[in-house]
């Protein structure tokens, strides 16, 4: 298993859209190195997170962000 993933595999690991990623990238919740690849750890981290927003009730409104970036 890889620990650098590109940003479509980054979307395809968290469930989410490429989109999404990006954005991720552009708010620096993930940070791509040189060659545009991102670590697992940097993935995990936002898998937490995304897990307990859904966790808190709110999976409605991450898939509305998710569907709309």
């Amino acid at each position: 298993m890889t620990d650098h993933y590109t940003l479509a595999q980054s979307a395809e690991y968290l469930q989410v859209s490429e989109n999404f990623v990006r954005t991720m990238v552009d708010k620096k919740r993930l940070t791509p190195d040189a060659e545009g690849r991102v670590t697992q750890a940097q993935l995990d981290e936002l898998a937490q997170l995304i897990g307990k927003l859904k966790g808190g009730g709110i999976a409605a409104m991450v898939s509305s962000v998710d569907q709309h970036l």
